[in-house]
C-alpha cells in the first residue's frame, strides 16, 4: 500500500507491508520478572544488541544485590507494549473515527466544529486566527489555491514560529545559549506588538508554510499505526547498540495529520489521476483518548512507573522558565527546540509552578497580541481567567505582583506526579484533564520528568 506526502509535487512513498494481526494476549511472564528490576531508557526497542547492552548495565558484574542477574532471554522479550502496538495495528483510520466519535465523558474530548476547517494558500494570517478562535481549534488543514492539493496544516504554533522569525529579522542567534537568547529576544510594548501583529496577519498561509517538509496522507484504509508511525513521526533514530539514548534531541515530530477519501480524478494519457478529499484530522490526543478507553485489554507495562520507563530525566533536564520570562520570549524559546510546552518555574525557587504550552494560544487572535508582552505568569494568569475571551476584557484577574505569581499559578489545573507514578494513571490524567503534559516533581517539586502523548507514542510504536 502506498501513501502519498507532499507539498507542492507530488513525492509517493511505499510502506512496508503490513504484518497480519495477532490477537491480543496477556504479556509474557518473563517479561515481567525483567521489568521488576531492570530500567528502561526512554522505550528503548529491544534488539539483540540493544538486550544485551541493557544486560550488561543493569547487571554490572553480578546483578543487583539480591536479585538474580536476569537471561538474554528474559530481556529480549516480546515489545512491552505489544498488545497496544497489536490494537493501533488493528485500527484502520475508518474503523478508529468511529470508535472515537462514540467515546463519552472525559473521553470524548474537545468537541468539535460541525464541518472541516480548511484554509487555502491565499487565506490571510489574520483570517486563519479568527476562524481557529471562533471554533476554538488550534490548526486546520490548508490547500493549495492554485492547484486544489493538499498544502500541509498550519497551527497557532506555526503563526507564532513565523512570528518570532519575523521579528528576528536578519540577526543570527543559532549559536547563542538559552540564557542568551531568550535575553535577545526583543522587548515590545503591547502597542508596539499589536502593530507588528497588524502587519504580520497580512501576509497570507503560502508564506508560512515550508516548501521542504513532507506531508503525510492518511487514506481511510491507513492503519492507526502507520499514522503514529508515518504521520507523527514519533519514531526516533536509535543511537548505538539499538539504544535510543544517543537519538537527535531534536526530532520534528507532527502532532496531527489529514485523513482523506481517494476519489476518481482527472483522465491523463498515463491514466486517472486519483483525487483527494480532506475527510477528517487527527491527532496524538485523540490516539492517547482512544488508548484510555482500552486501557483494560492493554499491557501490564502500563502498571509500570515513569521512573522505570525512563521518563525521569533528572533535575535540570526538563526545560523550563522562571514565571517572570517575557511570553514572547518564551514562545520563541519553544519555536527554537520545537517544543509544544515548557514547565513555568518560581524565580526565586526554581519550584514548577505552571505549565506554558502552544495550546494556550487557543483563541488568540492579532487584537490579542498585546498580551504577549506579559510575563509569562501574568500571561498565564490573565489567559486562565477569559477562555476565549482571554485578552485584555474588563473583568479579567489582575496580573498580580511578581511575588503572587506562584500561589496564584499553582491554583491552575497543573498535571504533575511523583517518579514512582505508573503510565496508566498517567494517561488517565492527560485525558481526564484535557493536558498535553504531565511533569514528573521531585519531592522539592522540581520538575525531574515530563510525559506527553508523543512519549506514549514512541514507548508504543517504537
Amino acid at each position: 500500500m502506498t501513501h502519498e506526502r507532499h507539498v507542492g509535487s507530488r513525492v509517493t512513498v511505499d510502506l512496508p507491508a503490513r504484518s497480519m494481526p495477532v490477537p491480543i494476549h496477556s504479556p509474557c511472564v518473563p517479561y515481567r520478572s525483567a521489568l521488576s528490576h531492570m530500567s528502561l531508557s526512554s522505550c528503548e526497542r529491544y534488539s539483540p544488541e540493544s538486550a544485551e547492552a541493557l544486560f550488561k548495565r543493569e547487571s554490572g558484574s553480578g546483578g543487583a544485590p539480591g536479585h538474580p542477574v536476569p537471561s538474554l532471554a528474559m530481556v529480549y522479550a516480546p515489545h512491552p507494549f505489544f498488545n497496544a502496538r497489536n490494537l493501533l495495528e488493528q485500527q484502520t483510520l475508518t474503523t478508529f473515527i468511529k470508535n472515537l466519535n462514540g467515546l463519552a465523558g472525559p473521553l470524548k474530548g474537545r468537541q468539535k466544529p460541525p464541518h472541516l476547517v480548511q484554509f487555502t494558500t491565499q487565506t490571510t494570517v489574520g483570517q486563519a486566527l479568527r476562524e481557529l478562535a471562533a471554533y476554538n481549534i488550534l490548526g486546520a488543514p490548508v490547500i493549495d489555491a492554485a492547484t486544489g492539493e493538499y498544502a500541509g496544516i498550519i497551527d497557532v504554533g506555526n503563526i507564532l514560529g513565523a512570528l518570532v522569525e519575523d521579528l528576528a529579522g536578519d540577526r543570527d542567534m543559532s549559536q547563542l545559549p538559552d540564557d542568551e537568547f531568550v535575553a535577545a529576544q526583543p522587548r515590545l510594548s503591547g502597542p508596539e506588538l499589536q502593530r507588528v501583529g497588524d502587519a504580520f496577519t497580512a501576509k497570507t498561509l503560502g508564506r508560512l508554510l515550508h516548501s521542504g517538509e513532507l506531508w503525510f496522507k492518511g487514506d481511510a484504509e491507513s492503519t492507526l499505526l502507520e499514522v503514529v508511525n508515518a504521520g507523527f513521526k514519533v519514531r526516533l533514530a536509535a543511537g548505538p547498540g539499538g539504544s535510543l539514548a544517543g537519538a537527535p534531541a531534536l526530532t520534528p515530530v507532527h502532532h496531527r495529520v489529514a485523513v482523506f477519501d481517494i476519489l476518481p480524478g482527472e483522465e491523463t494519457p498515463d491514466g486517472p489521476v486519483p483525487a483527494w478529499r480532506i475527510t477528517d484530522i487527527v491527532s496524538q490526543t485523540d490516539v492517547v483518548r482512544f488508548l484510555a478507553a482500552n486501557l483494560a485489554r492493554l499491557d501490564s507495562a502500563f502498571d509500570a512507573s515513569v521512573s522505570l520507563l525512563g521518563l525521569v530525566q533528572g533535575p535540570g533536564a526538563v526545560r523550563t522558565l522562571p514565571a517572570d520570562a517575557p511570553t514572547l520570549a518564551a514562545f520563541a524559546y519553544m519555536h527554537r527546540h520545537a517544543l509544544s510546552g515548557l514547565g513555568v518555574t518560581d524565580p526565586g525557587t526554581g519550584v514548577l509552578v505552571g505549565n506554558l504550552s502552544m495550546s494556550d494560544l487557543r483563541g488568540i487572535t492579532a487584537a490579542r497580541f498585546d498580551t504577549l508582552a506579559l510575563p509569562v505568569g501574568a500571561f498565564l494568569l490573565r489567559r486562565a481567567g477569559r477562555g476565549v475571551d482571554w485578552g485584555r476584557d474588563a473583568g479579567a484577574p489582575p496580573t498580580g505582583e511578581p511575588a503572587e505569581w506562584s500561589p496564584e499559578l499553582q491554583r491552575r489545573a497543573l498535571v504533575a506526579v511523583p517518579r514512582d507514578t505508573p503510565l496508566r494513571e498517567v494517561l488517565h490524567l492527560l485525558v481526564r484533564h484535557s493536558k498535553h503534559r504531565a511533569y514528573v516533581r521531585d519531592e522539592a517539586g522540581r520538575a525531574v520528568g515530563v510525559v506527553t502523548p508523543t512519549d506514549l507514542l514512541r514507548c508504543i510504536a517504537g
